[in-house]
């Protein structure tokens, strides 16, 4: 049960941080968004049917809000929205930001000499300054970058993102390597981090104050804590050291993440008609999500610095448990892989309570947008791996895809960061025939991944890859 005063508070704040930020709001003009995620789900409420009405009632300027068609993502036609919208702040989950990443770099290679040249002297300026941009960075620019901006103001206008403040990212975690390559593009992705208990955000990035890898700072009027939980009573709980930088992610500096403010929720909703049993539940389901001292429990593991940026780690349900009793988050692992093979979709690690870790790979296909799983025909950024294989039944064949595929797993099996000892690395692979979906049942409606019920899907063919030998087990249903 979200209160008319969470919802006041979260919205008054977050407009607060945003005009202060990119001026949103601050004048006697109009502001735009796009609407197209559901409004059933807290970012789209807050940030399409609240903030809009609170920043109209509340400030110099007034919202339009702009609605997709519901197909507009199935069929890639988020674009074309966008350039009738013009919005002056969007928010995107980390699949709409790939696919927008992977339908600039098909353009791009379409651009061939000086034109190319200028293009990737362009990207490289505006890339070091955006390194330069985090916090604790100098700011500096090279020389040119005012014309490198210009340059590239171009990729911005086409994507219809040319008026955008602030863009931004949420409802998981975004990829650094697809931050870098935005800001290459010139263009800041600011990642927040929050949950529906909590009215939507609870930590927020902004131009001025972000680092590539964490969701934020804790917003004003909500605190947030990592805490050492006793796994049998979560009022017993230790705050943890904060960690030097976010590089640092060693275990003595990383426990559950908690929040505490007026943005969070009054309890769990029940229906009083099921029954005393069905309101015990309920009952029971709030007081083992919300402590005694007002304390929320995210589920989510992560770390504060001592800067005061949070970063997740994982989630302690998602954990997997080593052999020798290691919390391994995968998450970090599976980035780690997609980000040296750009033709793979997804992967997602298996290994709990088990002797090593496996993956199911899937690739990027025509039609894959979240909702469906799209068709057997690779999509372009798949095609680089191997031009002459055009589906996703003959790369699981073809060894140019096994080789690179491969490649890509001992790439993220030799990075310290994220696989300190074998107990981390991946052993075995095999590639799907589909990508996962909402439509299936694998995505949640923000296009998170349900890995559970990923692996009881699969059960059968994990099974086997752990049978079989070898580092490439061909997929077998």
């Amino acid at each position: 049960m979200v209160s008319h005063d969470n919802f006041i508070f979260e919205s008054s704040c977050l407009l607060h941080i945003l005009g202060d930020s990119v001026g949103f709001g601050t004048e006697e003009k109009e502001e735009r968004i796009l609407s197209y995620l559901p409004l059933s789900h807290v970012a789209g409420f807050m940030l399409d049917v609240i903030s809009p009405i609170v920043c109209s009632a509340n400030s110099e300027g007034w919202v339009a809000v702009f609605f997709a068609r519901p197909y507009d993502l199935k069929e890639k036609a988020i674009k074309d929205r966008l350039n009738v919208a013009k919005p002056t702040i969007f928010l995107g989950v980390p699949l709409v930001w790939e696919k927008i990443a992977d339908q600039i770099r098909e353009i791009g290679r379409q651009v061939t000499g000086v034109a190319r040249s200028v293009a990737d002297w362009s990207k490289a300026v505006c890339l070091d300054h955006a390194r330069n941009s985090q916090l604790g960075g100098s700011g500096e620019a090279a020389v040119g970058h005012t014309v490198a901006k210009l340059v590239l103001g171009k990729v911005k206008a086409r994507l219809g993102l040319d008026q955008c403040k602030f863009a931004f990212t949420g409802a998981a975690p975004m990829r650094v390597d697809t931050m870098e390559y935005f800001g290459s593009l010139n263009m800041f992705i600011n990642e927040v981090y929050g949950m529906s208990e909590c009215t939507g955000a609870c930590t927020f990035s902004t131009d001025q104050a972000h680092v590539w890898g964490s969701c934020g700072w804790e917003i004003p009027g909500v605190e947030v804590k990592a805490f050492l939980v006793d796994p049998h009573d979560l009022n017993k709980k230790v705050e943890c050291m904060k960690a030097p930088d976010v590089d640092h992610g060693d275990e003595k500096y990383q426990g559950e993440l908690c929040f505490r403010g007026r943005n969070i929720m009054m309890g769990y909703m029940a229906c009083p008609d099921l029954g005393p049993a069905h309101l015990q539940e309920i009952r029971k389901k709030t007081a083992e999500t919300i402590d005694d001292e007002g304390w929320l429990h995210s589920g989510d593991k992560g770390m504060i610095t001592a800067q005061g940026m949070i970063k997740i780690t994982g989630r302690y349900k998602e954990l997997i448990i080593g052999e020798g009793g290691e919390n391994i988050a995968p998450v970090p692992i599976e980035d780690a892989v997609k980000k040296h093979c750009e033709g793979i979709a997804e992967v997602i690690m298996v290994g709990d309570k088990r002797k090593y870790n496996i993956a199911l790979i899937t690739l990027k296909a025509v039609g894959a947008n979240g909702e469906v799983p799209g068709t057997d025909e690779l999509d372009k950024p798949a095609l680089k791996v191997n031009p002459q294989v055009t589906t996703i039944s003959a790369a699981m064949k073809d060894q140019a895809w096994i080789d690179a595929v491969t490649n890509a797993i001992k790439a993220a099996n030799n990075d310290g960061k994220v696989c300190p000892n074998n107990a981390f690395k991946i052993q075995k692979f095999t590639i799907l025939p589909t990508n996962f979906s909402e439509a299936a049942g694998e995505l949640t409606p923000t296009k998170k991944l349900k890995r559970k019920m990923v692996e009881v899907k699969f059960a059968a063919v994990i099974d086997k890859m752990y049978a079989a030998s070898g580092t490439y087990v061909p997929y077998s249903a």
